[in-house]
């Protein structure tokens, strides 16, 4: 681990669908009687390490059973207090995992069932955005308290200003606020659903929602996460109509004889299709978001919101994979090719890493992240 520099640059910058900071929610959270009570791991110092889904540098692949671009990394500061000191990691999956990680612990496994089962989940997930991350862990029986499930400071300063385009016309229905006083109606509404204060600034989108106590606040959640998503997707697909028109381009280097051609040429073709497959579901499911969200602010239609708001969850799981998946394919991309203006490639490496991206498409669905009954 590069220690100092790396760990804190995490702690401050990183990404919601990249990053589960629980060293950040014990350090924010740690008095609080939820926290104690529900706890994300049942073991303390799992409980606050860092976990990172980490494209794999070409010297770390030989740790992993099978071929795989991304695998879930644990790191472990070194010092409880402060990132400054660096930390140790290890890749849950790994070879020997299970009893490496004992070590780093302590050598105690007595209760430690249960967070394995647990670590094999999160290793399953493309991402670890807040709300597939919630939704899948309920489903599978885990309740930790819901300080584990905020987003990052880094994603919320992001969203501020798309947030505050998509609610602007809200304002004018809930709070009635005049256009002289819209931008800070705007602002202070927009603090209020990305951070967690659903109390007395929010108090008029709860009547007119027409909801009370845990309600309302499974609802705030489930309206933070459309909108985290479609501010996703919108990023997300600039970046993967690039990648689609780039495909073609892609100079092949090193022996290419006509079986590897042909094949490469499928997989452009393939991966074009897939590509397009994921983003027409993305919309489909974004589109249930906006038709509600519409109905609301344009006939006043708050039941119909408020139905949509609390069946939303299960929407999560679908949206949350299909967003990963699409995240960590143009992320690599970008990796890989950080100039658009030189694409050259060895056809050989090509050919695995179109193979990879179709896999992760087609291959594995947010159907596997369902448990079996």
């Amino acid at each position: 681990m590069r220690g100092l520099r790396s760990l804190e640059a995490l702690y401050r910058t990183a990404s919601t669908s990249r990053v589960l900071n629980l060293f950040q929610v014990h350090e924010k959270n740690s008095e609080e009687e939820e926290y104690a009570q529900r706890p994300f791991f049942q073991d303390s110092t799992l409980n606050r390490a860092i976990f990172v889904k980490h494209r794999l540098r070409s010297d770390e692949t030989y740790l992993m059973p099978r071929s795989s671009t991304v695998a879930t990394k644990i790191i472990f500061p070194f010092d409880k207090r402060t990132l400054r000191a660096g930390g140790q990691s290890i890749f849950i999956g790994q070879a020997g995992y299970q009893q490496k990680l004992i070590e780093m612990l302590g050598g105690e496994h007595g209760h430690m069932d249960e967070d394995f089962r647990l670590l094999t989940l999160l290793s399953k997930l493309p991402s670890l955005d807040p709300f597939l991350l919630k939704e899948t862990l309920t489903r599978y029986g885990f309740a930790p308290a819901d300080c584990y499930f905020a987003m990052s400071t880094a994603d919320i300063e992001r969203m501020r200003s798309f947030v505050g385009e998509q609610i602007r016309e809200l304002i004018a229905l809930a709070f009635g606020g005049s256009n002289n006083h819209m931008g800070e109606s705007i602002k202070r509404m927009v603090d209020a659903i990305l951070t967690k204060d659903t109390e007395s600034r929010l108090d008029p989108l709860r009547v007119t929602l027409g909801l009370d106590g845990q309600q309302f606040e499974d609802s705030i959640f489930s309206w933070k996460g459309f909108l985290y998503f479609k501010w996703q997707f919108r990023g997300s697909m600039v970046k993967l109509q690039a990648l689609v028109s780039a495909l073609d381009r892609v100079a092949l280097e090193g022996a290419v004889d006509r079986v590897l051609d042909t094949s490469i040429s499928n997989q452009r073709t393939a991966l074009k299709k897939a590509v397009q497959k994921a983003a027409r579901g993305c919309v489909a499911i974004l589109g249930l978001y906006d038709d509600a969200f519409n109905d609301l602010v344009e006939h006043g239609n708050a039941a119909a919101f408020r139905k949509f708001l609390l069946e939303a969850p299960r929407l999560f799981i679908e949206l949350g994979h299909s967003m990963g998946v699409i995240s960590h394919i143009t992320s690599f991309w970008d990796y890989r090719f950080p100039n658009p203006n030189r694409l050259h490639m060895q056809a050989s490496e090509f050919h695995e890493m179109l193979n990879e991206f179709l896999t992760s498409l087609t291959e594995t669905t947010y159907e596997d992240l369902s448990p079996k009954v």
